[in-house]
């Protein structure tokens, strides 16, 4: 038996190494253009400064192999990518030496076509195909479709190095202000030779010369994300074990959408009271509101809350409640969870930026940049960007697009699910925007009938399968079913 994983990232590793532990003898073809392990996020040569924005304890055994290579603790929770990067690639190495049965092809798969009973992957046959293909490197609704500005136009920010092309001196205006944008900013700072000194949460910027004249940011909800607690604070260990399992055990006995979500700013308030701190501003914040009237105001209070410096407020409460929660809105809100998807798309969308933002030491950063005049974040309350360019009371000379390509299926030739899905052979779940798949990820056809042997995972099915963002290799258990199967599989066929 043959089988072809279709993208070598983390979730393609974790399903190779699921299944490799169950059947070490399966022969397997990992597909990819990039180096297993790195790809386009975690590339080994990447600057330092960019950082990882999940804490690195959530990757397993990746801590344990930091120590192991010398490097003094207490770690640096949010180390860069690229070190994570090598991370993954030994860990794809060590497969390669342990397992003779498994290759990397190392080329994009234009196609995946079915072959009789199986599968072809540009014209390999395969007896399985999981599709592990990450994020789309571009969008049908990127600035760069289409554009008739009259700035010159940066597509994206990866790799920073075609940043290369922004003047110093430029007025440049990013579409996002969100955890890109971070990296935007960065990119044109610190590397370009600034430096940031003194105080960790409160830094200075020391120019280089070789910034722009100003970068503004441009956000839909006008506002930075709020900041993600640092690790070992008191604020990170400030929701008790009992308060959790309590709204765990709600959402997942809840009967509808709304008394699910309800759970969330109910955890909320429970866990300001019991902090002695007043509850009032829970039910503005999980409804899209402001912590603060000024976006720099509200993340400077936000980052003083993540460090320590402040007292937890309405903010952090319903941020904490939206993540500690997450795992029971996973199993609910994803196909088969029971629950109307849609009240949890509106509620994420608002909640996303409060839960999941910057770790502190790149907001602490952002801050610095701000006062020292190189980010100017009066924008967020003036300006837009569309296809037609900037609009705006301050004239930009260049516009970064630091919006990555959106979730589920991106359709068009930018991604094979999603020309997979044009094609006919695959389908998004009514509703949502990710590809229909089952339990163990195996796809789901248009007419609804399971398609055995060719499977799916990660970014291409989000809302199907709801928070694949994710480094966690505990959250979604579609992959280690597949692996389960799988392997069961190769033994009956042995």
């Amino acid at each position: 038996m043959r089988v072809a994983v279709v993208g070598a990232g983390p979730k393609g590793l974790y399903a190779v190494e699921e299944l490799l532990a169950r059947a070490p003898r399966a022969v397997v073809d990992v597909w990819d253009s990039r180096p297993p392990g790195t790809g386009a996020a975690y590339a080994t040569d990447q600057p330092v400064w960019l950082r990882l924005n999940v804490t690195s304890a959530i990757i397993d055994g990746f801590d344990a192999w930091r120590l192991a290579r010398g490097e003094a603790a207490p770690l640096d929770p949010f180390p860069p990518r690229a070190l994570l990067g090598a991370y993954l690639a030994e860990r794809w190495a060590s497969l390669f030496e342990r397992h003779a049965g498994l290759s990397h092809v190392a080329r994009a798969a234009g196609t995946v076509e079915a072959s009789g009973a199986a599968w072809a992957v540009d014209g390999a046959a395969y007896d399985e195909v999981l599709l592990a293909t990450g994020h789309a490197t571009d969008s049908p609704d990127g600035l760069a479709v289409g554009w008739s500005g009259p700035q010159a136009l940066v597509p994206s920010v990866y790799p920073v190095s075609g940043l290369d092309a922004v003047p110093a001196g430029a007025v440049v205006a990013s579409r996002g202000a969100a955890l890109t944008f971070i990296d935007l900013a960065l990119a044109l700072t610190e590397g370009r030779g600034g430096r940031f000194t003194g105080e960790p949460w409160a830094p200075g910027y020391m120019a280089s010369g070789d910034e722009p004249g100003s970068l503004r940011p441009v956000a839909r909800r006008g506002r930075f994300m709020a900041v993600k607690p640092q690790p070992g604070s008191a604020i990170a260990s400030a929701v008790p074990g009992a308060v959790r399992e309590r709204g765990l055990a709600a959402i997942r006995a809840a009967g509808d959408a709304s008394v699910a979500l309800a759970v969330v700013p109910a955890t909320a308030r429970n866990l300001l009271a019991g902090l002695g701190q007043d509850p009032a501003g829970v039910e503005d914040v999980f409804e899209g509101a402001p912590t603060h009237a000024d976006a720099v105001d509200a993340l400077r209070a936000s980052l003083a809350v993540a460090t320590d410096r402040a007292r937890p407020d309405a903010g952090w409460a319903v941020g904490a409640a939206w993540r500690e929660l997450y795992p029971a809105l996973v199993e609910r809100f994803s196909l088969g969870g029971g629950l109307a998807f849609e009240p949890f798309a509106e509620a994420a969308s608002r909640l996303e930026g409060v839960a999941f933002g910057p770790p502190p030491v790149n907001a602490a950063k952002l801050l610095a940049l701000v006062e020292a005049g190189v980010v100017d974040a009066s924008s967020l309350a003036t300006d837009t960007i569309d296809g037609s360019g900037h609009h705006g009371p301050v004239a930009v000379d260049v516009v970064v697009d630091a919006v990555l390509p959106g979730p589920g299926v991106v359709t068009g030739a930018v991604t094979l699910p999603g020309r997979l899905v044009e094609a006919g052979l695959l389908v998004q779940a009514p509703g949502r925007r990710g590809v229909a798949h089952t339990a163990d990820a195996t796809c789901l056809s248009p007419d609804g009938h399971p398609l055995p042997g060719l499977a799916v995972v990660g970014r291409p099915t989000e809302d199907a399968t709801v928070g694949n963002d994710t480094l966690s290799r505990s959250l979604h258990p579609a992959r280690d079913a597949w692996a389960l199967r799988v392997a069961a599989r190769f033994e009956e066929e042995r």
